[in-house]
């Protein structure tokens, strides 16, 4: 198991926050997540042999946030 921090930027309520946690749980090899929105941050507990930080950025950009490792 790894361990990523991602900074988003464009969240700006709790709904924002359940969509990105939503994206975020659906991607295959996450385990867990933990989204703040005071911080513009989400931690993600994930399998690296089967997703990277790079495919979760990618999940957030598709929701129409910003994000980066």
């Amino acid at each position: 198991m790894a361990t990523t921090t991602l900074n988003i930027q464009g969240m700006t309520c709790g709904g924002c926050v359940k969509s990105v946690t939503n994206a975020l749980q659906r991607e295959d090899g996450v385990s867990r997540v933990e989204v703040v929105l005071e911080n513009g941050t989400a931690t993600v507990d994930y399998d690296p042999a089967v997703t990277q930080p790079e495919t979760l950025v990618a999940a957030i950009d598709d929701i129409g946030f910003e994000a980066s490792v």
